[in-house]
């Protein structure tokens, strides 16, 4: 079992589902700032984040779950999935965070002290989604022994310098699913992918 555990209590209280409250700007920003905040303070280190960066990465994000959405009621759950995939490839994507020196309480050989970045990008949307899935779904969140893994975080990180759709299959794999690596960040090409799975 992972000793990294998702930190849904750094997010801010809404009075909108959280469903709705992460499409809005506002709600969205002091997220991500509560959130890299916490984060820092776990691992030991200063986060600094380009609002500009920040804001265009949302609004892409917005504009990639609208083209992608399903019609179909019964996809809901799995998109609510997806759609946090799509905010980390936009977050890696823009680059908002920036750490400034380097982490003092995260081990040596851990991802935060590896990639602090990306490791807390990667935390804030699998935080975003576990609570999303709690509230709608009363699901909880399971992550896969992989996210412990320092070699798929090299992975990670090597090839988001290719290709920034790299981070849909990451988050994916982090929740236990085989992405359909060839089109990643594309709804209907994961959906066929688990479809066909033996």
């Amino acid at each position: 079992m992972s000793e990294i555990k998702l930190n849904t209590g750094a997010l801010p209280p809404s009075n909108e589902p959280l469903r709705i409250a992460v499409r809005r700007l506002r709600w969205f920003k002091l997220a991500f700032q509560r959130f890299s905040e916490a984060t820092a303070r776990d691992i030991g280190c200063t986060f600094e984040i380009d609002e500009v960066k920040l804001a265009a990465a949302f609004m892409r994000w917005l504009d990639a779950i609208e083209i992608q959405r399903p019609t179909d009621k019964a996809e809901r759950k799995a998109f609510f999935e997806f759609a946090a995939a799509l905010m980390l490839r936009e977050l890696i994507a823009d680059a908002p965070l920036k750490v400034l020196g380097p982490t003092t309480r995260a081990a040596a050989n851990s991802a935060a002290a590896f990639w602090p970045e990306g490791y807390c990008c990667t935390m804030f949307c699998l935080s975003v989604h576990a609570a999303a899935m709690q509230q709608e779904f009363q699901d909880q969140t399971a992550l896969d022994p992989a996210i412990d893994d320092l070699r798929h975080w090299w992975s990670f990180k090597e090839n988001i310098a290719q290709d920034a759709s790299f981070s849909a299959g990451f988050l994916q794999l982090l929740l236990g699913h085989q992405p359909n690596w060839m089109m990643p960040d594309v709804f209907r090409a994961r959906l066929h992918s688990e479809l066909v799975a033996p």
